[in-house]
């Protein structure tokens, strides 16, 4: 066989492979991912409470968001400046978590104003306005603490004996 043959088969392997491999990920399903409470979150809506909200995240991650207001679910991603509709009925209840895959989303995201994502001492903050309803969702995510250093007793290897 010629070296020539040979290259050409081997790139029609390559490229047939590549497509494969492209094209693989749309035909399976993916897995829902787990999202969890954070319990500390604060969520208003127009300067107000909701009555019925969380604010979920995936493993330690706070970005993206999964929001619930009631019976209706958002998925903010902090990094890109979107907010996204999710659908109700793809998101499954379970007893301290939902599941919902973040690839499960509208091509197109709300149109959105008033952007604004601030980082202080004590919080992350993320306001945005939804342009068609006029509300101004408002999250605010209390960083967590690092009271390792705050213990009253010296570490064990200054301590007198």
């Amino acid at each position: 066989m010629s070296m020539r043959r040979l290259l050409t088969q081997f790139l029609l392997m390559a490229g047939a492979g590549a497509v494969l491999a492209a094209g693989g990920g749309t035909f399976a399903k993916d897995k829902p991912a787990s999202w969890k409470m954070i319990e500390d979150a604060l969520f208003r809506v127009n300067d107000a409470p909701v009555k019925d909200w969380g604010v979920y995240q995936t493993g330690k991650r706070r970005d993206p968001l999964l929001i619930q207001m009631d019976k209706r679910f958002l998925l903010i991603r902090i990094h890109d400046r979107q907010v996204f509709e999710v659908d109700p009925a793809r998101v499954q209840h379970k007893a301290d978590e939902l599941l919902w895959d973040p690839s499960d989303r509208p091509a197109q995201p709300l149109d959105i104003t008033e952007w604004d994502a601030s980082d202080t001492e004590a919080v992350f903050r993320i306001r945005a306005k939804i342009i068609t309803e006029g509300r101004l969702l408002d999250v605010e995510l209390p960083h967590q603490l690092d009271l390792s250093g705050m213990s009253p007793h010296p570490p064990a290897a200054n301590r007198r004996q």
